[in-house]
Formats: structure tokens, C-alpha cells, sequence
């Protein structure tokens, strides 16, 4: 694989359920995460720009990623807005693209109102845009391709940006037709859970919609489970600092990576047709010779 310079570092965190921080925070660190901690929900951890996109692409347990931008004071809507103006936004993405801006106080401790937040958020990248390329940016938050996140947390605001821009536990190859389809990132976490690592054999008779038995056989061939999102379909690639070229290389060291199942992979069902939507399943998935 191609090496590129690390000139820097990115401060970042993955969200997820409270109760599996601690496997997220292990599966990070496998990936070359380094300073990984983690919070309630969350798991915070610094990466190089290589370890930054291939987490993204073979993390199995993380809901979503951030890019932490900065963390500021945010005693008064006033200080939001004078602190906020001051990040480089027109440096992250262009006046053209739509922005959606979200904020979450912990706890819903905030005694400055989340949509008052946001508007200051708002009208920081406003002035930003205005101060250094003399450009209004995009207002709409229609079909958003950047996402703005605030934080607040005693009295601090932490503003991010969402690098996954759809949640990590769609993979892309979901089926329709089950009534109660269990997320992606559910199923891995039971796997993790059970210590599965790809290499003994694997039978679930109660398959459902396969979503268990694909994250096994995925797995089991070492493929990343995000490796067949569209592109465009993380927020990263809609930033201006975003490396083509090195994300290509970390795609194409996974697909290398990939391997013949050691061993066999069984799934069945009850009902016929969870067994075929399993089966359609499996096919989305690339997985039909496993």
C-alpha cells in the first residue's frame, strides 16, 4: 500500500450504545486509533489521515464518527457566535453545498436553548464565509451534504463535523420484508459479544432477515463492512481537505485483505420467506460462494 505522510492528526469520536463503548473503544484501537477513551455513548480517540478513513470503513460497531473542529465557551449566545465565527468553515466545505446543523446538550442541561445554539452556529459559518471569500453561503439544510454538530456540556459547546453523513449501520445491502429487522451494528455487537472472529463454524436457525449471518460471513472472509457504499455516501468526501487518493489506497488494502471463509457459514428459519429474504440478503451482499 502507498504510504502518505502523516502530518497530522484528527481529534475524533464514534457514537454508540452506552453498553458497548468498551468494545467500540477496543475495535477503534485495533484499527490504529490511538488516545481512545471512552464517555457516556461515546468513544473519543485521535487518528492519522489513513487510520481516519479506515476506521470509517471497517468499523462494525460505531453508529456514527465525528471530526471535532473545535471545542469553544459557550457561557452566552454572544460568546457562541464570537467563538464560532472564528473556525475556518470556508476551509472545510464550499458556499454551494447545503448545511444541516444539529446540537445536543447532554443530560438537557442547557439553559441556552438548542435552536438558539444552532442559530448562532448558523450565523458563525454565515459571517466566516462573508469575512474571508466574500460569499453568503448555501442556507438551505435541504438534502444536506455537511453536517454541523454542537455539543453542550458544562458550558462548553464542542462543534464537529459528521464524517459518516449516513449512519454506519447501513450497509447497503438490507433487504425489505422482515418486521423487525435488526440493525447492522446490533448484530456485530452480539457477535462481539460472543467473541466470533470468522474462523470456527457458524449456524443461526433463527436467521430472520440474515442480517446476524451476513455480518458473520463478512467476517469470515475479512471483508469491511462498509466497503460497498456508494461513493459520495460519507460526509467526508464532501469536505474540501478530502484525499482521493489515499482513501482509494485504504479501499483497496481492504479488498487485498480479503479472504476464502475458513470455515462454513449456515443460516435457516422457521418461515420459508425470511428464508428468502435472507437469501436476497446474502446475494446484496456480495456473499453467494460463501
Amino acid at each position: 500500500m502507498k504510504k502518505y505522510p502523516e502530518i497530522l492528526e484528527y481529534q475524533l469520536y464514534a457514537t454508540c450504545p452506552d453498553e458497548l463503548t468498551g468494545l467500540l473503544a477496543k475495535e477503534i484501537a485495533s484499527l490504529g486509533g490511538t488516545e481512545v477513551r471512552t464517555a457516556y455513548r461515546v468513544v473519543y480517540f485521535s487518528a492519522s489521515p489513513e487510520v481516519y478513513y479506515r476506521v470509517h470503513l471497517h468499523a462494525r460497531l460505531a453508529s456514527r464518527i465525528y471530526r471535532v473542529l473545535k471545542e469553544i465557551p459557550a457561557h452566552s449566545p454572544t460568546i457562541i457566535f464570537d467563538k464560532a465565527k472564528k473556525i475556518r468553515f470556508h476551509e472545510l466545505f464550499s458556499a454551494g453545498q447545503a448545511v444541516g446543523i444539529t446540537v445536543v446538550a447532554a443530560n438537557e442541561e442547557s439553559p441556552i436553548p438548542t435552536h438558539l445554539i444552532g442559530s448562532k452556529l448558523r450565523e458563525a459559518i454565515n459571517d466566516c464565509f462573508q469575512h474571508h471569500l466574500n460569499v453568503l453561503p448555501n442556507q438551505s439544510s435541504w438534502d444536506a451534504v455537511i453536517g454541523i454538530t454542537g455539543y453542550f456540556h458544562h458550558k462548553r459547546l464542542m462543534v464537529s463535523v459528521d464524517t459518516s453523513l449516513e449512519s454506519l449501520h447501513r450497509r447497503g445491502f438490507r433487504v425489505e420484508g422482515h418486521p423487525a429487522p435488526l440493525k447492522e451494528t446490533l448484530a456485530a455487537a452480539l457477535l462481539a459479544v460472543c467473541e466470533y472472529d470468522g474462523t470456527t463454524p457458524f449456524f443461526d436457525p433463527m436467521c430472520g432477515s440474515g442480517t446476524i449471518v451476513v455480518e458473520a460471513a463478512q467476517m469470515a472472509i475479512n471483508r469491511a463492512p462498509l466497503i460497498d457504499r456508494k461513493k459520495g455516501g460519507f460526509g467526508f468526501e464532501n469536505l474540501l481537505d478530502f484525499d482521493s487518493g489515499l482513501w482509494q489506497a485504504v479501499r483497496d488494502e481492504a479488498r487485498a485483505a480479503e479472504r476464502p471463509a475458513p470455515a462454513g457459514i449456515f443460516a435457516s428459519d422457521i418461515d420459508p420467506q425470511f428464508v428468502q429474504i435472507a437469501q436476497k440478503t446474502f446475494k446484496n451482499a456480495r456473499l453467494e460462494t460463501v
